[in-house]
């Protein structure tokens, strides 16, 4: 059995939602799925990387249809991804780019009819983060 000191384990307030505003990030994970209308999905995961909540999580989902074309192109872009042709997009293209995320605590009711808070990122809640300061969407 593992041995565990619980005293030195800070608190479970890691998970809970980042305030509202902009984290420059790393993605750091990338899951295919599928949507239950059956278009392809990533599910995406960054990192926060700078500032007091670096080390923290965000969560995102890419849908690959037409009507989220437009957003794909947004964080392709904010990626630094060269998006003004044809791009045969994977996984590792994205993987490690950094970017900066917007963003909001949202109230949701879980399957328990309890109210809980969330982060949620918005359809353009994109841009890109460059290392000499400055910030562009494209």
């Amino acid at each position: 059995m593992p041995k565990i000191n619980f005293a030195t384990v800070d608190s479970i307030n890691d998970f809970a939602p980042l305030p509202d505003g902009e984290y420059v990030c790393s993605l750091t994970d990338i899951e295919a799925d599928v949507t239950r209308a059956g278009d392809p999905m990533w599910k995406l995961r960054w990192a926060v990387t700078e500032g007091e909540y670096a080390g923290r999580l965000l969560f995102d989902n890419l849908v690959f249809s037409p009507k989220a074309m437009p957003r794909l192109k947004l964080v392709c872009a904010s990626c630094g991804l060269d998006v003004s042709g044809e791009l045969d997009l994977e996984p590792p293209m994205l993987l490690d780019k950094r970017a900066r995320v917007s963003v909001y605590q949202d109230a949701y009711i879980d399957d328990h009819g309890v109210t809980k808070v969330r982060n949620q990122i918005p359809y353009d809640g994109y841009a890109a983060a460059t290392d000499d300061g400055n910030d562009y969407p494209f």
